[in-house]
């Protein structure tokens, strides 16, 4: 199998195990800390006018902007430098062996393996739904390639099976 160049930008967005780092709370070059600091240079300004303008009937407003401006704040600063760079801080599964075997395989994705999909990602370390998305990310990489997978899914929401 001829190896695929992977851009440095897909490589950024995408995890070893198929896994979108670029719509996660915790990345800090992802879309989320994008908006989230893009959005507080809009809203600059806006306590002190509030703190300034509000009537004393609605003097609450202030402070519930004060904790939407530090929860924004939050997902504006994560600390995951992503696990490709060796800086996952936490964001990454405890004990998840991928990078270190994609690295030692001399390859970026588990797709590209000739033992994939392989029993090493298994229900000791992951949940069976993170196991379920390896495979199918991995899946549709082996198939159509990793260009064809980013394009198909960078805009998906990261959390958006959780969604009831």
């Amino acid at each position: 199998m001829i190896k695929e160049k992977v851009s440095e930008d897909i490589l950024n967005a995408v995890a070893p195990c198929s896994l979108f780092c670029s719509t996660c709370t915790g990345c800090k070059s992802g879309e989320i800390s994008k908006h989230a600091k893009e959005l507080l240079r809009l809203l600059e300004g806006h306590e002190e006018f509030l703190d300034k303008n509000l009537k004393a009937n609605y003097r609450h407003k202030l402070d519930e902007f004060k904790i939407f401006k530090k929860k924004l704040e939050k997902y504006a600063n994560p600390k995951c430098d992503g696990c490709r760079n060796g800086g996952a801080n936490g964001c990454s599964i405890k004990g998840c062996i991928i990078p270190s075997c994609t690295k030692e395989h001399g390859i970026d994705f588990c797709a590209e393996c000739p033992e994939f999909p392989c029993s090493k990602v298994n229900e000791k370390i992951y949940k069976k739904n993170v196991i379920d998305k390896w495979l199918r990310g991995n899946s549709k990489i082996k198939e159509c390639g990793i260009d064809s997978y980013y394009e198909e899914n960078k805009d998906i929401p990261h959390y958006i099976e959780h969604k009831k």
